[in-house]
């Protein structure tokens, strides 16, 4: 075989492996579902809603967000509504933010599909 042909070869063979590869991630995307994240704020927002630690029980997966700020936490597709509730009220007080032991977080509620 000359260079021409294993050039040739080579280039189509790393076409269809980027083929295979989108084709895999159509179908079964990694890190599809349903996630809560807490950041933490350096400032106190304009407006926000005051939760305990307590009152968070409800909420376990928006809790583990605020115990792990800055990390995504998945939640169970059995716990979405809970969450839902959740992102409900602190936004029908027209706001993302939250104030729990005197610490100040932005929740951001994230889907993946």
């Amino acid at each position: 075989m000359n260079a021409k042909t294993k050039l040739l070869i080579v280039f189509f063979l790393a076409i269809f492996a980027i083929c295979i590869y989108f084709v895999f991630g159509i179908f079964s995307p990694p890190g599809a579902g349903m996630y809560v994240q807490a950041d933490k704020l350096q400032d106190q927002p304009e407006k926000f809603v005051e939760f305990s630690f307590a009152d968070l029980e409800k909420y376990p997966y928006v809790k583990q967000a605020v115990v792990n700020p800055g990390n995504s936490i998945e939640i169970p597709s059995d716990n979405h509504e809970g969450t839902l509730k959740f992102q409900k009220i602190i936004q029908d007080d027209g706001t993302d933010y939250i104030k729990v032991n005197n610490e100040y977080y932005e929740i951001a509620l994230l889907s993946a599909d």
